[in-house]
């Protein structure tokens, strides 16, 4: 796997793994009855979507398409794209307002005293698929082969999974009195919007930069 791959897949994997959307339903389940069961179910589901999706594209798809061809352009030109529209949603969730209540979004309220297994398929549903689907694009541009799939496969879900994964034991370790972990959680609902913020300029800048410089390398 070359080092440009890798700088790819870091860079997918860092979108997959601080999705907003996908951080806050996991914070939700933690606050909920079996909070840290369900929480690590929810992020099995999401590792399992993903990692389906790489893994597949990357045996099936890796090779197919030559990265300095209009094709091959137009797809790593598409990580240029959506760093963009990142970058603007971090400036616009910066926009002076009333910042939100620690209360849970409406939109993921129902997850909060969820089973296991609707946890996982919650977690499958709210997967960040932009992350896969652009390191599944840019193993179509590059020549790996089934170990080569694999490693790509590993170091997308380092990111992508792992992340979550560091942030419920951090947040359950830290917060060992169940009041400590709704403090923390009320926290970061609190700050949902600064938090979305920042995560979005940070990899919309990542995201830029390396599709930026793909881009330069086989122009």
């Amino acid at each position: 796997m070359t080092g440009d791959l890798a700088r790819t897949l870091v860079a997918c994997g860092l979108l997959s793994g601080t999705q907003p959307l996908t951080v806050m339903g996991m914070m939700v389940l933690l606050g909920g009855e079996n909070g840290r069961r369900n929480a690590s179910f929810y992020i099995l589901g999401s590792f399992l979507a993903q990692a389906v999706v790489l893994l597949l594209s990357g045996l099936v798809l890796g090779g197919t398409v030559d990265e300095a061809s209009t094709p091959g352009r137009s797809l790593v030109g598409l990580r240029v794209v959506v760093g963009v529209v990142l970058l603007a949603a971090g400036l616009w969730f910066r926009r002076s307002g009333a910042p939100p209540s620690a209360e849970t979004p409406p939109a993921l309220a129902r997850l909060t005293n969820m089973r296991p297994f609707g946890a996982m398929l919650a977690g499958v549903a709210i997967a960040d698929y932009t992350g896969a689907m652009l390191a599944a694009a840019a193993l179509t541009t590059a020549s790996v082969g089934v170990g080569g799939a694999f490693a790509a496969w590993a170091l997308y879900c380092v990111f992508a999974t792992g992340l979550l994964v560091v942030a419920l034991i951090a947040v359950s370790r830290s917060a060992r009195a169940e009041n400590g972990l709704q403090g923390a959680i009320a926290w970061v609902l609190r700050n949902r919007r600064r938090l979305a913020s920042w995560i979005c300029i940070v990899v919309g800048v990542v995201l830029v930069a390396d599709g930026t410089t793909a881009l330069l390398i086989t122009g």
